[in-house]
């Protein structure tokens, strides 16, 4: 059997897959990128919208794949308005002019942006390879890794293993690291509607009895909601009329009326930390060694954060000729990620801990919180800084430089 060898393999072709891939491109390094789909992002994927933060934005323009998007393929937003729906007051604004940048953050597609890396990848040396992983073997030097396609078999061999598929991730399982998770006891209901009164680029995070509902603009009259429900397979069966009807009594009239909406998507909501983020020539970034809740839209910007540091730190390898395989190595990536991803990970957790209680003395503390931020300019900053992920130290990637 032959063995296809690279420098450096990234098995998973998503939005993270594919960023660390580009991120990596001008080294001298032979990498490749594998996935089990093909590398066309209208057929393979569904078209999920995703919150691009100020300081993702600054990285994606370094890696050339900000301006690959026309100007159709995203959203800017200038104002989120955060609110408490459960009380009879608690209200937030955070808007860009105060924050002195043009947007906080901008709403765009999974298969635009996936399109967008894909076209800045084919101008480069790295390798698409559409495979299943099937299993790996580790020895002193590298790690072997086995693609499982039907009848056929084949190996590739490389010196760094880069797991950047999704929160099941078979990378993970196949190095035995575990995970530590908490169900939320909820799922997100996502769909794209129409409204009467549009409020042009700004941004929602509506706070109910239930769970939150997000609602970010996505052009013209439209929005996509992002709606946290115990019953989500109710509201998923649910016929349009019902399913307005429902939506518009717990997100209240803020848009004015709902008037159509797209066919549902439904996934759970769970919070996961793998136990170990690297093995010998092993390394997991995003959702493979983090999921989040998707409130305040941090995921796919916190494993653009990981992309970031690992690129940096991969750089800094070549230079100086270390062994990047080496599991000493990549424990000083891992640790220098974790202060970063903790915090982020309490800020969500704790957002949906907060506005989850229902009793009534705990509804008004809500409600002072969100007054509190909006009257206070300090506090206001600094959670509009989490938010755009411009939170010191920033890697050279999102101060817009290469790594």
């Amino acid at each position: 059997m032959s063995i296809r060898r690279h420098d450096i393999v990234i098995c998973g072709g998503g939005l993270v897959g594919a960023s660390l891939a580009l991120a990596l491109a001008p080294l001298p390094l032979d990498i490749c990128l594998l996935d089990p789909a093909p590398f066309a992002p209208a057929p393979r994927a569904d078209d999920r919208t995703f919150t691009i933060a100020q300081g993702s934005k600054r990285a994606l323009t370094a890696l050339g794949v900000w301006s690959r998007l026309s100007r159709a393929d995203f959203q800017p937003i200038t104002e989120i308005e955060v609110s408490d729906r459960s009380g009879r007051f608690g209200l937030a604004h955070i808007l860009a002019e105060e924050q002195g940048v043009d947007a906080l953050g901008y709403v765009t597609g999974n298969v635009a942006l996936l399109a967008a890396l894909y076209d800045a990848l084919g101008t480069t040396a790295v390798s698409l390879r559409q495979g299943r992983f099937g299993g790996l073997v580790r020895d002193a030097d590298q790690v072997t890794i086995t693609l499982a396609d039907g009848q056929e078999t084949e190996r590739i061999a490389c010196r760094l293993l880069v797991g950047a598929d999704g929160t099941h991730s078979a990378v993970r399982v196949a190095c035995g690291i575990g995970v530590d998770s908490h169900d939320y006891g909820r799922e997100a209901i996502v769909s794209n509607c129409r409204v009467s009164r549009p409020r042009p680029h700004t941004a929602f995070e509506r706070f109910t009895a239930d769970g939150p509902i997000a609602a970010l603009p996505i052009g013209d009259d439209r929005y996509t909601f992002v709606i946290s429900r115990p019953d989500g397979g109710a509201w998923q069966a649910l016929a349009e009329p019902d399913f307005l009807s429902r939506l518009a009594d717990a997100f209240g009239d803020r848009l004015g009326r709902l008037l159509a909406a797209s066919p549902r998507l439904r996934f759970p909501l769970i919070r996961q930390q793998a136990r170990e983020w690297v093995a010998p020539h092993v390394v997991l970034v995003g959702n493979a060694a983090h999921t989040l809740h998707p409130v305040a839209g941090q995921g796919f910007n916190l494993g653009l954060r990981d992309v970031a540091v690992l690129a940096e730190r991969l750089a800094q390898a070549c230079r100086a000729h270390i062994d990047y395989g080496d599991r000493a190595w990549l424990g000083d990536y891992a640790r220098a990620r974790q202060t970063d991803v903790a915090h982020t990970t309490r800020f969500t957790d704790g957002l949906v801990r907060l506005f989850s209680p229902r009793q009534r003395p705990l509804v008004a503390a809500r409600g002072v919180a969100l007054n509190l931020i909006d009257a206070l300019p300090g506090l206001k900053r600094a959670l509009a800084v989490r938010t755009m992920g411009l939170k010191a130290p920033l890697p050279r990637l999102f101060r817009g430089l290469k790594p």
